[in-house]
């Protein structure tokens, strides 16, 4: 069997990544519990004992060279930390690298133009459902929801997609319209949106406009403590501490910081383990 077989080419993987996540057809919001019963349902369709694939052997192929290195690498908290890491520094690299994100998927368009955490973990579990199911398509499914992962973890970082620009055919003997005028939202208008997002867990969203308002004020001490409740949420404990410290620098009293600093331990971080050199040579230039 070529070896192209057991490899996926988009989204994240065009990165030379293993997009772990993608093979087991898991949104990487996944948490343990999730990963082994996605696999043990992933073991039901392709392990020899219990496959009714006409063609036992290649299902088989699938789940020793493909399912299970993911799998094995998923269920050791080390790793999978680490590699959440690694994911979000190729997206910080492809952010500074002004790359402009165009999946050939059309699901993944579509979160890219309306990006949505709930939008990102339905669209996964729609690819999911029939990722297995057919052998002759494991490779372009799987390449699908890479694409949505890649997707999601620019989205995370901040990543803007550029819209469509609007239409400026001028009618003959027609004055031309003049251009709209962008609306201006303030800090405490994007902080009143924020607080929504999170409230309907939408950490993406709200991710976007904290950022953008630490960004125009910096010492903004809710904001900062609003984003450390975002990274708490996203199991981020190291960022989610530096979050509630900045929140706490600029106001000592900020009850959300105050709340919240306790919970999150200060660990490792993760980047800091990973060496420059080898696989990891491209993300590490400047």
């Amino acid at each position: 069997m070529a070896v192209r077989k057991f490899k996926i080419a988009r989204g994240i993987a065009a990165f030379d990544f293993n997009d772990h996540y993608a093979v087991l057809g898991l949104p990487l919001t996944a948490d343990n519990s999730l990963i082994r019963s996605r696999y043990l349902q992933i073991a039901k369709l392709l392990h020899p004992d219990v496959c009714k694939h006409s063609r036992v052997a290649e299902a088989g192929e699938y789940l020793s060279k493909l399912v299970n290195p993911s799998y094995n690498l998923l269920t050791q908290e080390k790793e999978r930390t680490e590699y959440a890491a690694i994911l979000k520094l190729l997206a910080k690299r492809l952010m500074k690298r002004n790359e402009k994100l165009n999946p050939e998927s059309a699901i993944a368009k579509q979160l890219l133009h309306n990006p949505s955490t709930n939008r990102y973990v339905q669209s996964v579990q729609e690819i999911a459902e029939l990722q297995y199911a057919d052998l002759d398509r494991v490779l372009e499914r799987t390449e699908s929801l890479s694409e949505l992962n890649l997707v999601y973890v620019l989205m995370e970082e901040g990543y803007q997609h550029n819209q469509p620009t609007e239409d400026t055919t001028v009618v003959q003997g027609q004055a031309p319209a003049p251009p709209s005028q962008p609306t201006v939202v303030s800090p405490a208008q994007l902080l009143v949106k924020a607080e929504q997002f999170i409230a309907d867990k939408q950490w993406t969203m709200a991710l976007r406009d904290l950022r953008s308002i630490i960004q125009a004020d910096p010492t903004n001490s809710r904001a900062h403590a609003l984003l450390g409740l975002v990274y708490m949420n996203q199991k981020l404990s190291g960022m989610a501490k530096i979050s509630f410290q900045q929140a706490l620098k600029y106001n000592p009293q900020e009850a959300i910081a105050l709340q919240n600093i306790g919970k999150v331990s200060e660990g490792d971080s993760a980047k800091d383990k990973i060496k420059k050199g080898g696989f990891f040579g491209w993300l590490g230039g400047g």
